[in-house]
């Protein structure tokens, strides 16, 4: 679905062609979705093109977490430690 909205608007990279509300509803999710796939870009030109553009985006960049910090936040949120599964 998503990649299929990307490919919507020849007129640039964004969902709506030109950068809108909805970039800035879907970035989050790919932001803390990323870490954990090999790489999501791999056979996905728009999806490349369009995470290539938020990145250069400052307002972004500015509220970006670490992707270390994100993997180790949800590893400690998540997991349960192999410690209380013997008990």
């Amino acid at each position: 679905m998503m990649l299929k909205a990307l490919s919507k608007f020849d007129d640039g990279p964004f969902f709506l062609g030109q950068f809108s509300l909805v970039d800035i509803a879907y970035v989050p999710f790919i932001e803390r979705f990323q870490p954990y796939l090999l790489d999501i870009k791999v056979g996905r030109p728009k999806l490349a093109a369009w995470i290539e553009e938020m990145n250069k985006n400052n307002d972004f960049n500015q509220t970006r977490r670490d992707p270390k910090e994100l993997v180790e936040s949800y590893r400690k949120r998540y997991l349960v430690p192999i410690g209380t599964l013997m008990s």
